[in-house]
């Protein structure tokens, strides 16, 4: 088991950041997403490690990761993040949220 890891910031990709603004305020996941980013900041290793022959190669073309996370949600979403080392800390950049069909279609399973 893995001890907690704080994060000093919870960030979005780009891509992650137009989706989310798109969100309406009412809707339930924007809610949920912004608990589970607090609950990442407390400890940034509390999603499931992907392995690396899972990572999807997009991934490694566009953002050049050198590791990857999912978080799943209640709800059945799944957060797709990479923890980055910052100089005196860690970061948890979300790269993208996925409905369940969505993660499963771009991780091939």
């Amino acid at each position: 088991m893995t001890s907690k890891k704080k994060a000093d910031d919870v960030i979005g990709s780009i891509e992650f950041r137009k989706f989310f603004d798109q969100i309406p305020q009412n809707d339930p996941r924007k809610k949920e997403f912004r608990d589970e980013f607090k609950i990442l900041k407390e400890d940034c290793l509390r999603g499931n490690k992907i392995p690396h022959d899972r990572w999807p190669t997009i991934y490694v073309r566009k953002y050049r990761i050198k590791n990857l996370w999912r978080y799943p949600l209640r709800s059945g979403w799944r957060l797709v993040y990479v923890v980055l080392s910052q100089k005196d800390g860690f970061v948890v950049c979300i790269l993208e949220a996925y409905s369940h069909q969505e993660y499963e279609k771009r991780f091939g399973y």
